[in-house]
């Protein structure tokens, strides 16, 4: 790579990062023998209601305006109005959320690059909850240039206990190799699909306030709940937003929300992120001239035309009782197949143990890879950074059009023979 011409950075990314992900995007481009994606979450259950509204927003509302630059320093004014209206009203924040207090940019994985990068030198570590999405690692490391510093659990069944994730949290801080200025926390839980309860929730936070690091509350499946056969009293989802931080001795101003429109509304390509941030004016300053126009003006229109859409509501409840429907066909598939999973209720994906008697990461592979010969992709469970003892564990999205999670079924029902 010598002669690419490349810099030091862009060169050490490329070399880290393409030979993990040029696989799955010669799959994605591979459009002569489709694979039937479970492995990504990707919300299928609203495409026709989306569509129809986001057309409608295009037809009436767009003019000459949507051809200039926004009209703020932190995103287009109106988004940033239906956004703090719409925090308002479903994430029940004890302070009201501002327009002022948000930031807009292209995805959340912008929004956190944005963060990490203005709170963060080159080098430095941010602490992150392990299990965790698989993607973070070189999320941070392409621009921010930081590194994660995983906090593992002993056992799966620890993650939702306070005590071990606190434990867990204090053994990786004292053991970093370097300067911790971070925590990033994501609640509902991925790839477990579970809310933390509010008491884990305040003494994480008090937990940062303590040592002076940040606390960044990654809520991208916040609105993705759903009925849960398997969890009759499943713990509530509480937003970061909610907690009186002075009530508990906090500082505010390092703590942050970042949410999108990818999961919760299905809208995964128009790249919608923000982050909410109400106490740290410089910091909010410094997010926006990373993202001020970045994000696209008919992006902007078309979410303010659904934030502010009477039909939200409905929407919501429409997509719960949908995901209900996926969650109940994948569960009970997987029953059917004695194959243990770990009940859910948030989010748009079930973890399982895929592989019951892997006893290495290699028995794990080995079933992913006889899944997607069947021509369904799944991901498997070491890209989450699970405990060693839990080798044979895939996520598996089961958010897709009932037809395509019928026929992905199916399809893996060939592997099974009851001859």
């Amino acid at each position: 790579m010598s002669d690419a011409g490349l810099s030091s950075r862009g060169a050490a990314n490329v070399a880290a990062i393409w030979p993990r992900i040029s696989q799955a995007v010669k799959e994605r481009e591979n459009r002569h023998a489709p694979v039937i994606d479970m492995g990504t979450s990707e919300n299928f259950l609203l495409r026709k209601e989306l569509i129809s509204i986001y057309k409608e927003a295009i037809q009436d509302g767009l003019s000459s305006r949507h051809l200039s630059y926004p009209d703020g320093l932190s995103g287009d004014q109106d988004l940033l109005e239906a956004l703090a209206a719409f925090f308002n009203r479903y994430f029940q924040p004890f302070i009201i959320v501002e327009k002022e207090h948000i930031t807009t940019a292209p995805g959340v994985a912008f929004s956190l690059d944005a963060l990490l990068y203005n709170i963060c030198e080159a080098d430095d570590g941010i602490l992150i909850p392990a299990p965790c999405w698989g993607a973070f690692e070189w999320l941070m490391n392409v621009r921010a240039d930081v590194q994660p510093i995983f906090a593992y659990v002993s056992d799966l069944n620890d993650i939702f206990t306070t005590s071990k994730v606190l434990e867990s949290l204090e053994n990786a801080f004292s053991q970093s190799p370097r300067p911790v200025k971070g925590l990033l926390f994501t609640n509902p839980h991925n790839p477990l699909g579970q809310s933390y309860s509010a008491e884990t929730i305040e003494k994480i936070i008090k937990f940062c306030a303590d040592r002076k690091i940040h606390f960044i509350s990654d809520e991208i499946y916040a609105m993705s709940n759903f009925n849960c056969p398997d969890m009759p009293k499943p713990t509530p989802f509480v937003s970061a937003l909610q907690v009186n931080l002075r009530g508990i001795g906090c500082d505010a101003s390092r703590v942050h929300v970042i949410w999108g429109l990818s999961k919760d509304l299905g809208s995964n390509g128009l790249r919608m992120g923000c982050c909410v941030t109400q106490s740290n004016k410089p910091l909010a300053v410094g997010l926006a001239l990373s993202s001020n126009t970045q994000l696209s003006s008919l992006t902007a229109l078309v979410t303010t035309s659904l934030l502010t859409s009477s039909a939200l509501p409905h929407l919501f409840v429409t997509n719960s009782e949908r995901l209900t429907e996926g969650y109940k066909s994948l569960t009970k598939w997987l029953k059917l197949r004695r194959m243990p999973y770990i009940p859910a209720n948030m989010g748009c994906f079930v973890f399982a143990r895929v592989a019951p008697n892997a006893s290495t990461w290699e028995d794990e592979m080995v079933v992913i890879e006889k899944w997607k010969s069947t021509g369904v992709s799944v991901s498997p469970g070491k890209k989450y950074h699970v405990p060693e003892n839990a080798k044979g564990w895939a996520r598996i999205n089961f958010a897709l059009a009932p037809a395509d999670l019928s026929e992905a079924l199916r399809r893996l029902d060939t592997l099974f023979s009851d001859h």
